[in-house]
């Protein structure tokens, strides 16, 4: 495994020799040139007209959108690790963060690869430069769609690992904790926005098939999965934090009223006043570690998060329903 700030993502780039930019105009440039021939060889009906043309859209959307998100995606990532380091009991988990491991960047390409050829069925369309668009186009789309699926999987694994291993956390220091939630959420976001993204190029036939059902599960299951994953990790170690505190607050409590008791019992009214105050601030003290949330994030990204959600289920519906009422 070699290590550095590096995303499988800028692996694969690394790996074909080109920039993300040129490898983006690699990929249009051959699409571009195999639709043409679709149209040279068939005519403009091969692809369905203006419609079918705005669905062979779909694959490069995807594609650029992809390469587009991933540095956002990174940045999030870089600052959730660097949050990390000054809490981690392990500090070496953190150094390990960024390692790529090839053999599972080839995998996640080659199950893309195979889910491509798959949902393609390519023995099913005769068109031969029209197959050659099709499957060219989902091979890379659903590489890249696994290897991002991949990413997020180990990254949010790591990330869980660090966090498990100890953190020195303060419970009511939400300031530090923020990029951790923030890294959950931009992930999260990032597959909903490729999930609404897809969705404007499908038409109410497509989103019909058992294809794209199985798709767009996959998709909405792995986007809620990396987000609570990794902010439920963090939510036990805020909750082990909440309970070490508690504990030390019940220690000196008990000790502060086992004395102020005695000195009750003895009479001495003057020094029980005196010890009266202590256990009164660590009364409040404990309530306000009770009342403290054991939770990363903030309601705003709560609302974010449920908006996000909402938005592709929303639209996915109303494409169906626009589907049935116009086939009545």
């Amino acid at each position: 495994m070699n290590t550095g700030p590096r995303s499988p993502v800028d692996e694969l780039l690394g790996y074909v020799g080109l920039s993300r930019l040129a490898f983006i105009l690699a990929v249009a440039c051959l699409l571009v040139l195999l639709l043409f021939g679709v149209v040279l060889m068939h005519g403009w009906l091969a692809v369905g007209g203006l419609r079918g043309l705005w669905k062979m859209g779909l694959e490069p959307a995807i594609i650029v959108y992809i390469l587009g998100i991933n540095p956002l995606l990174r940045r999030r990532w870089t600052l959730a690790i660097e949050a990390l380091r000054p809490l981690a009991d392990r500090p070496e988990l953190v150094d390990q963060a960024n390692a790529v491991n090839k053999h599972g960047v080839r995998a996640a390409l080659l199950v893309g690869a195979a889910f491509a050829v798959w949902i393609t069925y390519p023995w099913s369309i005769e068109d031969r430069w029209f197959l050659l668009y099709v499957l060219a186009s989902n091979i890379v789309m659903f590489s890249m769609t696994a290897l991002s699926i991949y990413e997020g999987l180990v990254r949010s694994q790591r990330y869980t690992r660090i966090v498990r291993a100890g953190l020195q956390l303060d419970l009511f220091d939400r300031v530090s904790l923020t990029p951790l939630a923030r890294w959950g959420q931009i992930v999260s976001l990032s597959f909903v926005g490729g999930t609404c993204l897809s969705l404007l190029f499908q038409s109410y036939e497509d989103l019909s098939t058992v294809h794209s059902l199985v798709v767009y599960a996959i998709l909405v299951v792995v986007s809620l999965t990396l987000f609570f994953t990794s902010i439920w990790s963090v939510h036990d170690a805020l909750v082990a934090a909440q309970q070490r505190e508690l504990a030390i607050v019940h220690q000196h409590w008990s000790e502060a009223r086992s004395e102020l008791k005695l000195k009750l019992s003895e009479g001495a009214a003057g020094e029980a006043a005196r010890l009266y105050e202590p256990t009164v601030v660590l009364g409040a003290y404990e309530s306000q570690v009770l009342a403290a949330s054991t939770w990363p994030f903030n309601p705003k990204i709560v609302k974010e998060l449920a908006a996000s959600i909402v938005a592709p289920l929303l639209i996915y519906g109303l494409k169906i329903a626009i589907g049935l009422s116009s086939s009545h």
